[in-house]
């Protein structure tokens, strides 16, 4: 008889358990994003915050309100830029997020979203220190410089193309480059004239050369996804078309600019 009730007992127990299990909410999938965070405003750190919190920028913004609309869980990733288009095309992430512009080579590993952002493709030039600014009077005084870029940026592209004689430096993170700059071990950093702008704020002796690169017609930054993704790149560009149209993505890179100078993130 006692088997008897603690079997029933057992029973009882166990159907309880499956019904709540039934009831509870299923979790929801969780959207992985790549970001390279030293590029202020657009991807950074906020030092005051831990975990998924101290990710902070406009891409980071972008990234929410993707996995929102997608009903999804976000995951920041920090990722040297360098590798997060191999990273996303070889599906270790669900994509990248990181102020990528179209590359004909990156296009052959991974796929291009709808841009979200042209402002960034506006003014590509060279940070410098204040006291060199006469040596370079024309782009082609540059060829004798040593120049530092990001390792598998745009910028790093355009110095390629048009700085062919030039001793390119690779640096992996922004905040390396600026390091170098002020150290005097490169002469000029190519950047964005958006991110320029930002370290020039904590950095007194730093100035944009006046001498800009010419630019390549591309249609500004995107998000990357691996290759074959019809379905979601479908939701992305949506969404992205959404963004673009309620002018979200301006608001988002305004707050961030404001909050990085608050913060002193934006240089060193």
């Amino acid at each position: 008889m006692k088997k008897l009730f603690a079997l029933i007992t057992i029973a009882l127990l166990i159907t309880a358990c499956g019904a709540k299990d039934q009831d509870a909410p299923a979790a929801k999938a969780t959207l992985t994003v790549a970001t390279s965070p030293d590029y202020a405003p657009y991807e950074f750190i906020n030092p005051d915050k831990k975990g998924q919190e101290q990710y902070v920028g406009a891409d980071i913004e972008l990234a929410k309100y993707i996995a929102e609309q997608l009903d999804m869980e976000l995951e920041i990733k920090a990722v040297d830029f360098s590798d997060i288009s191999s990273a996303v095309g070889l599906k270790k992430y669900d994509m990248g997020i990181s102020g990528f512009t179209f590359e004909a080579e990156r296009a052959e590993i991974i796929d291009f979203s709808k841009p979200y952002d042209t402002s960034e493709s506006a003014c590509q030039g060279l940070l410098i220190n204040k006291d060199n600014a006469s040596k370079y009077t024309k782009l082609e005084d540059f060829n004798s410089a040593k120049i530092g870029a990001q390792n598998g940026s745009a910028q790093l592209g355009y110095v390629n193309e048009q700085l062919t004689e030039a001793d390119v430096k690779l640096v992996k993170l922004l905040d390396d480059g600026i390091l170098q700059l002020l150290n005097n071990k490169i002469d000029a950093l190519a950047i964005s004239c958006e991110a320029g702008q930002g370290f020039m704020l904590n950095n007194k002796t730093l100035e944009l050369s006046e001498i800009k690169f010419a630019l390549n017609e591309d249609d500004g930054t995107m998000v990357i996804l691996p290759k074959d993704q019809e379905e979601l790149m479908a939701k992305v560009n949506a969404i992205i078309d959404e963004v673009v149209e309620k002018g979200l993505y301006v608001e988002w890179m305004q707050s961030a600019t404001e909050l990085a100078k608050e913060l002193g993130e934006i240089g060193i």
